[in-house]
């Protein structure tokens, strides 16, 4: 048994010898192998030689051939364009500051604190404002559109080539009869012929990627010229337009400008005319333009006799009866409006009428350029409700009568109302119920244009065709007609000559001290319908003529527009179908027939 114990030990020993020995042999023969491949690359293979290869920095590894600098370069981005015009401005019409108010109804409430500024009368006469149109270089109110910059084009590229070296390196190849090593030599230079051929590979790479690059940028940059021509066209044409917008409407405002230069300068020349007709013309200006109270009416007649060098303007004064009187105080929070007290009224009526007539007779007075008025009479009438009918009434309130000397001689900025009107002996309802008064002197019916008064209607057969009738003879028959209408009131009617459809056909004069005035009347015998033209005619003779109502008959019917025009203004349109009724009131039958009185007027 312990034989074979010994036994196995020194057959371990042994193997193990022999493995050792075998493994000292295969080291020794690695080293010799590995030494001698060393050997036959260096001497055969030409290691020893030591050659590298040359790889361009841009080339190597980790390295970028081209900045981020060298990006923004050449990066372009897509242009938008953003015009900066100025907007374009609507048409402004030429609006003269400066307006003549037409008569209108004067609002029912007077502040007691505004009568006495109906005394502050400026300097100047108040209408001469409107003709500094004439002198006056005025311009169109809007500055013109201001032209953008232009448009900055895109930036110009250029292609994107880096400049890249080539890598270097030949191999130390054998020549000759030795060129049999030249694979020693090629393996020994393995890796650096290895780094060639990648740096070669990424050289490639790199062109490639230069050219989709400018591809890209090409792309980029000719978008943005696209869009900056696109741009360019819209501010261009943008520009064009608020130009052209701009001067239509100077050409528009120089347009409107010059008529209304044309007509105040032939409202100037109206006013300098000589004598009587300048004298009138002033006075519409001045009554007009001056400053009232917004419950100071501007309706008025005025009339001039140069034989007496009398002035008469009648004007119509509030209505002390119907109006609200009201005052301004001072509170804590402020100024604020609160109803006049029975005292403040009565002194308010008391001042109210005798002021304006100061008032009215210091602005004619001063228009008289010619020394042609000797005395100025001022009637004040007011419109009121007559307690005991209900019914609507007119009559004289106020009247002043004074020596044009006198009216001179009045400083309205320093005196006392009441008493300046009593020194002139003015008269003056001074109650709060409107008493009527007899004016000191009233308008004279006495025209140049009026001819004797024609029977008509007695002659004519009943039944007769209105509209067939000679023209003149209609004018005759409006003329018999509103005389019977008026005849109950004292009023008068007269025919002016024969104008053919120009003009005033008639006019009535109402002598009643509670009605008195003057009513202005146009006939027309037509067979068409009445345009609305002749209703405006009517209303400029009412104005011209300082009527306080127009009247205009005729044997036809009158369109919308000419309602539409009547309706807010004192005047009256009579059909062929009223214009019956009201004669047949009277007794008389005609009758009317378009279609037949074209037949025979034609």
């Amino acid at each position: 048994m312990n034989y074979v114990i010994i036994g196995l030990v020194i057959l371990v020993g042994v193997i193990w010898a022999i493995g050792a020995i075998l493994s000292g042999m295969a080291s020794a023969t690695d080293s010799a192998s590995k030494g001698l491949s060393e050997v036959i690359a260096k001497v055969l293979g030409r290691k020893s030689l030591g050659m590298t290869a040359s790889i361009p920095k841009e080339l190597q590894e980790g390295r970028s051939p081209v900045s981020e600098t060298d990006l923004d370069k050449i990066a372009i981005k897509t242009y938008t364009a953003k015009p900066a015009l100025t907007p374009i401005p609507g048409r402004i019409a030429f609006e003269w500051p400066f307006s003549f108010k037409d008569p209108t109804e004067p609002i029912r409430e007077i502040d007691i604190h505004k009568i006495h500024k109906i005394l502050e009368m400026p300097k100047s006469r108040s209408y001469e404002a409107a003709f500094s149109i004439l002198s006056d270089k005025l311009k169109y109110p809007e500055a013109p559109p201001v032209k953008p910059k232009d448009i900055e084009p895109p930036p110009p590229w250029t292609p994107w080539t880096p400049i890249l070296g080539d890598p270097q390196f030949e191999p130390p190849l054998w020549t000759g009869w030795r060129s049999m090593f030249n694979e020693h030599v090629l393996a020994a230079y393995a890796g650096e012929i290895h780094k060639k051929q990648t740096a070669l590979y990424r050289k490639f790479e790199i062109r490639e990627a230069c050219s989709e690059r400018n591809k890209s940028v090409e792309d980029l940059a000719a978008k943005a010229e696209r869009s900056f021509e696109k741009a360019a066209k819209k501010q261009q044409k943008s520009w064009l337009a608020a130009s052209m917008a701009f001067a239509m409407n100077v050409e528009a405002w120089n347009k409107s400008l010059l008529e209304e230069q044309s007509r105040i300068k032939g409202l100037k020349a109206e006013a300098m005319a000589s004598g009587e007709v300048g004298l009138i013309k002033r006075i519409e200006l001045t009554m007009r333009s001056m400053s009232l109270p917004s419950f100071v009416s501007r309706e008025y007649v005025t009339k001039f006799d140069s034989e007496s060098g009398i002035l008469i303007h009648e004007h119509r004064y509030p209505d002390p009866s119907g109006a609200e009187w009201i005052k301004h105080v001072e509170l804590k929070s402020g100024w604020t409006e609160k109803p006049a007290n029975q005292k403040e009224k009565k002194d308010a009526v008391a001042r109210l009428h005798p002021t304006l007539c100061l008032r009215l007779a210091a602005e004619i007075a001063r228009l008289d350029d010619e020394e042609i008025i000797k005395a100025i009479t001022i009637n004040g009438w007011a419109d009121y409700t007559e307690k005991s009918t209900g019914q609507e009434k007119r009559a004289y309130c106020a009247s002043l009568f004074a020596t044009k000397e006198q009216i001179m001689g009045l400083n309205l900025s320093a005196l006392d109302p009441l008493e300046a009107f009593a020194a002139l002996k003015g008269i003056a309802a001074r109650s709060l119920e409107l008493t009527p008064i007899a004016p000191i002197v009233r308008l004279k019916t006495s025209d140049s244009r009026f001819v004797d008064p024609k029977e008509v209607i007695s002659k004519m057969a009943e039944g007769e065709n209105l509209a067939a009738m000679d023209w003149e003879d209609f004018e005759h028959l409006c003329r018999e007609l509103f005389e019977r209408a008026f005849a109950s009131a004292g009023a008068e009617v007269k025919v002016t000559q024969a104008s053919r459809d120009q003009g005033v056909d008639a006019i009535v004069f109402d002598h009643d001290p509670l009605r008195s005035g003057k009513i202005v009347i146009q006939a027309k015998r037509y067979t068409n319908t009445v345009d609305v033209s002749a209703v405006r005619d009517l209303y400029g003779a009412v104005m011209n003529e300082g009527a306080m109502k127009g009247i205009l008959v005729t044997t036809s019917h009158f369109g919308s527009e000419s309602y539409s025009f009547a309706k807010d203004k004192p005047i009256t349109l009579i059909n062929g179908h009223e214009l019956l009724g009201l004669l047949e009131q009277h007794g008389y039958k005609f009758r009317i027939n378009l279609a037949e009185a074209k037949k025979m007027l034609s």
